[in-house]
């Protein structure tokens, strides 16, 4: 966590006070996308070049078993990454050079309402995955070249109509068959710079952390250690929704005070 502090300084009679105002500051999260569910919803990223060395990593809240949440591919030839809940878990599937799928699962499950930080790590052949900072473990793919290729934008939540009806363009037809994810994802970034959405359907992008958390009187709500906290600073009001009253700082010293005296 980066802690950021902005102080102001305040001097009176034989009192020279300093009021510190600080502003605690996480991960930055970007944009929230809430997915309804719904079969004809998709998110579209950029591409995501994870050919050799290269992580993508985003958090997700869902009370959801099953649901596709990320798919990219080389538009129909052999090389394919996709990421599924499943029973609650997470799926990791991949292939390289039309070889053998290799996959893994977490043994942690995230479909329980509270956010969770998801890093999928590339590395040549092989991927691991991270499930809030702990791994649940990484996959080989046996294949003769050790490069993936990427051709397709990097979809969220489902794949586009167009994918769905041309089966030939996704190197994993199966993808079509996956329940639409059903939730709210955000902080999605690509070796750690943040990506916003480029188009979407049935998605709903906001700014925030999703309905049971709001931010009141202009509030910024963001995930901070995979919990969601309402930024307050630039609101006069206080408290973990921005909602106790403005916050006013006043000091005296005697009858002296430090805005100026009192009679």
């Amino acid at each position: 966590m980066t802690v950021m502090a902005v102080c102001v300084w305040a001097a009176a009679p034989l009192l020279f006070l300093g009021l510190c105002l600080c502003s605690v500051g996480g991960h930055a999260q970007g944009e929230v996308l809430e997915f309804g569910g719904v079969s004809s919803q998709w998110g579209r990223f950029p591409v995501w070049n994870a050919c050799c060395e290269s992580v993508l990593s985003f958090s997700l809240r869902t009370h959801s078993q099953e649901g596709l949440l990320l798919y990219l591919d080389d538009e129909g030839f052999c090389d394919f990454l996709e990421l599924l809940l499943l029973h609650g878990h997470l799926r990791l599937r991949f292939s390289i050079f039309c070889a053998e799928p290799a996959e893994l699962q977490s043994g942690v499950a995230v479909s329980d309402g509270h956010w969770h930080a998801v890093r999928v790590k590339r590395d040549w052949r092989n991927t691991s995955l991270e499930v809030d900072g702990r791994l649940e473990g990484w996959a080989e793919v046996k294949s003769k070249r050790r490069d993936m290729t990427v051709f397709s934008h990097t979809f969220m939540g489902g794949v586009t109509p167009e994918l769905h009806s041309s089966p030939l363009r996704l190197t994993s037809p199966s993808v079509r068959e996956h329940p639409a994810f059903r939730g709210w994802i955000t902080a999605v970034s690509i070796n750690g710079s943040l990506a916003t959405v480029d188009s979407s359907e049935g998605v709903t992008v906001t700014a925030g952390c999703g309905p049971d958390h709001q931010c009141q009187n202009g509030g910024v709500c963001s995930v901070v250690n995979d919990q969601a906290v309402c930024d307050c600073s630039d609101t006069g009001y206080q408290g973990n929704d921005c909602s106790e009253g403005k916050a006013h700082v006043k000091v005296l010293l005697g009858s002296a005070g430090v805005f100026g005296k009192t009679q």
